[in-house]
Order: structure tokens, then C-alpha cells, then sequence
């Protein structure tokens, strides 16, 4: 539905140019066509990166979001060359004013920068030089994306065209400038409007991650068992806020609510975080977002945990008392029994009558597959549902694995972790 409503928004300024410049001929009217719809797919994107909560259901997650945001702005460039490239013919139509070269320039700039910007996004990596373009140094250059719209903006409103201020497309379009430019400050003004300070209450570097718990410094976030908040510290090399999935939500004697967050040292970040963070360090929190809760679920529910995979699943497991009517069995994939972590609360949560699980070592037990989780689950799979953390690769073969073998899953669940 996300998806419908931007390609809507894109469509209308299509449909807006036609009395705006039609009378321009058929290559003018296109190239204006398609600079009007990148715009607003620019705006559009200037939103989206404000992580709005209230859109999460429209679009499946804040992952889906990102995801949207991503392949929005690729469209919006690829319009972006259409109209380049397609020049129009403004010659008569319209005098030219002391801004029109002002606007000329800002247009130069801001199409210059969102190339080489956009180029980075869409690639990820340079050629010839290993590894992937470092995220804290593409971070900062994806800020200059709000100053580039700005100056389209400014393109926009001033450079020599078909139309004036009054026509519907340039009050459409200045409406989406307005969004855009908004946006653009309230990102730039998160850090002071959404993170919460906590504590670092504890550190632990387990065999398979760095399980980490802060209290609440003042207001707390809102957050549901699955979902995932972006933390940043206060300590070189940790300042740049990354999403991790909640693993814990624990209430104190003291009606303090502890945040466990289980990471594990797969990159740059990760390792510095389970060098270098301390008790008592500062975290900053941004949350919670995500879909990935399983209260919305059906009747019937396996959960498929691969490795670090399974911290969604520990906070969905603390919280089994409140999932009323539901049964749940939950197989958590791992290469030994070393890299498990957070058995204790689910030997707990085993308790209730509604909930098992399953460790299953691949070093002994074999790879995991479709037929062992439907013979161990404890409840007929059929119109069950598939909710799933780990690789991508795991879950596509559990998911053929069914079909294979005739099970009809209801619904399969996942989040894409991919926010650049």
C-alpha cells in the first residue's frame, strides 16, 4: 500500500504537467514530466528517512520503509537524467528574470550532487578498492542529499518555464518542497526530538555476542517485544547510531524498565561495541521500530531463529503470558551449543503451556530443514505461521522446503536489515 501511495504522488505530477506544459510539444512536456515526478519522489524520500511510526503498517516495518526509500530515490534519479537528457525548449515561452541563472546554477548543483550521492548509494562499493564504501563516512555525505533538494528547489521555483506560480504543478510541487525541506530539518534535529539517554548497566561478552543492558537516564522509549531501536555511545568509534533488535524488556523491583540488546561482533561497529563499551556509559536510543511482532499473529506460530537471529525471539518469549490464545514453537539454529545465548529465558517461557522449543546444533543434528521442524513443532504446520530472523539464504530454503513437502504456511515474516 506504501508503495501505491508514492507512485500515486509521482503520477499526479505527470498528470498535473499536461495542461502545464503540453502545450510545450511532446520532448519539453516529457522532460518537465519527468522532473516534476523525480521531485516529488525526492520529497518523498526526504520523508521517509524521518522514520515515520504511523507508516510501518502501510509498508510492512521500518525495514520496508528503508527499502522503499532506497529504490524511490533510484527511480527519482533515473528521472532526474531523463529530464537532463531530454532538454527542453523554453526559447519565447517565457521572460527570462535576474533569477533564471541563479536557478540554473542551484539546478547544476543540486543534480551534480545527487549523482555522485545517488551513484554511492545505489553501488555501495568503489571500484578497485576492497571491501565496502565505510557506512560513518557515507552516513555524513548522505546529509548533503537534504542541501541538494533545497537547491532543486530553488531550481525549481526560479528557473524560466511554460508556467507560472499560479498553475496547479508549481502548487503541487511547492507543497512537496515544503515536506521535503521539513523532513529534511527534523532528521537533521533528531538526536535533540527522539533519542533517550540510558545507562549502561551491564556488559556481558558471551561466546556468541555482547549482550548489553542500559537503563532509562529519564523518559524511556516505547517499545514491543521484536522490535528494534537504532543505539549510539559515547566513545570514539561508537557515536554513529545503528539498529539492533531488542532482546530484552525487563521491569525492575525499582518499575525501572532494563533494555537488553544482544549484538553480535560481525563488522567494524559491532567489534568496537564489544571492545570498548563499559558500565556506565552513556547510550542513546532511538525506537522502537519494526513490525516483526508476533502478538499480531495467527493462532498458530513457528518461530525460526538462525544465530544472533533469535533476539527478536527472546523478547517475544519474555512476553508469552500476553499472547493469549496463541501456541508457539520456536526452533533456534545454531552451529553448537557454545553460540546459543538467552537459554534461560526461554527454559522459562517453556513453562507456559502454550510454548516450546527447539536447540538445534547443526554440528550434530544436521542442517535444519522443513521436514524436521514439522515433525518436532508439536502442532500441525499447515496454515501456521512462519516467522523468521537469520540469513536470507536459510529462510528461502525453509520456505521451498515446505511447499516441497505440501505445507501450506499462512503467512511467512521476516525484516530486511539493509538501511543504506
Amino acid at each position: 500500500m506504501g508503495i501505491i501511495l508514492i507512485v500515486l504522488a509521482c503520477l499526479i505530477a505527470v498528470l498535473l504537467s499536461v495542461p502545464a506544459a503540453s502545450h510545450t510539444g511532446l520532448a519539453t512536456w516529457f522532460s518537465i514530466a519527468s522532473a516534476s515526478s523525480a521531485f516529488v519522489a525526492m520529497a518523498v524520500n526526504q520523508y521517509l528517512a524521518t522514520r515515520p511510526k504511523y507508516l510501518e503498517p502501510l509498508f510492512g516495518g521500518l525495514d520496508r520503509i528503508y527499502r522503499a526509500h532506497k529504490w524511490t530515490g533510484i527511480a527519482a534519479l533515473a528521472l532526474i537524467l531523463v529530464h537532463y537528457f531530454v532538454t527542453p525548449n523554453f526559447k519565447g515561452k517565457l521572460l527570462t528574470t535576474g533569477l533564471n541563472q541563479l536557478a540554473q546554477d542551484f539546478g547544476e548543483i543540486g543534480f551534480y550532487g545527487l549523482i555522485v550521492l545517488g551513484g554511492i548509494s545505489i553501488v555501495k562499493r568503489l571500484p578497485k578498492i576492497p571491501g565496502e564504501f565505510p557506512y560513518h563516512v557515507w552516513r555524513q555525505l548522505h546529509r548533503f542529499i537534504g542541501l541538494f533538494f533545497i537547491a532543486i528547489a530553488i531550481h525549481f521555483n526560479f528557473i524560466k518555464r511554460p508556467f507560472d506560480g499560479t498553475a496547479w504543478l508549481a502548487i503541487y510541487l511547492n507543497i512537496f518542497a515544503a515536506i521535503g525541506v521539513a523532513s529534511y530539518i527534523q532528521t537533521q534535529l533528531r538526536a535533540l526530538l527522539r533519542r533517550r539517554a540510558y545507562k549502561v548497566v551491564a556488559v556481558t561478552r558471551a561466546g556468541g555476542a555482547t549482550l548489553v543492558t542500559a537503563e532509562p537516564g529519564g523518559r524511556p522509549i516505547k517499545a514491543r517485544p521484536g522490535q528494534f531501536a537504532f543505539i549510539s555511545a559515547n566513545r570514539p568509534g561508537l557515536r554513529e547510531p545503528h539498529p539492533f533488535t531488542i532482546a530484552g524488556h525487563e521491569t525492575g523491583n525499582d518499575g525501572v524498565t532494563r533494555l537488553t540488546f544482544a549484538i553480535k561482533p560481525l563488522g567494524d561497529f559491532t567489534g568496537r561495541l564489544r571492545d570498548r563499551l563499559e558500565p556506565g556509559d552513556t547510550l542513546m536510543v532511538e525506537g522502537g521500530y519494526g513490525h516483526f511482532t508476533a502478538q499480531r499473529g495467527g493462532e498458530r506460530q513457528l518461530w525460526v531463529a538462525g544465530g544472533i537471529g533469535v533476539t527478536p525471539f527472546l523478547a517475544m518469549a519474555r512476553s508469552i503470558a500476553g499472547m493469549t490464545g496463541k501456541k508457539v514453537h520456536l526452533y533456534y539454529c545454531v552451529r553448537d551449543a557454545d553460540e546459543a545465548i538467552g537459554l534461560e529465558h526461554l527454559d522459562e517461557a517453556g513453562t507456559h503451556p502454550h510454548f516450546s522449543y527447539t536447540l538445534h546444533r547443526s554440528s550434530t543434528d544436521g542442517r535444519v530443514n522443513a521436514e524436521v521442524m514439522k515433525a518436532g513443532a508439536g502442532f500441525d504446520l499447515d496454515g501456521a505461521d512462519l516467522w523468521y530472523c537469520g540469513p536470507a539464504a536459510m529462510r528461502k530454503a525453509i520456505v521451498s522446503g515446505f511447499k516441497d513437502i505440501g505445507v501450506k504456511l499462512a503467512r511467512v515474516e521476516f525484516e530486511r536489515f539493509e538501511f543504506r
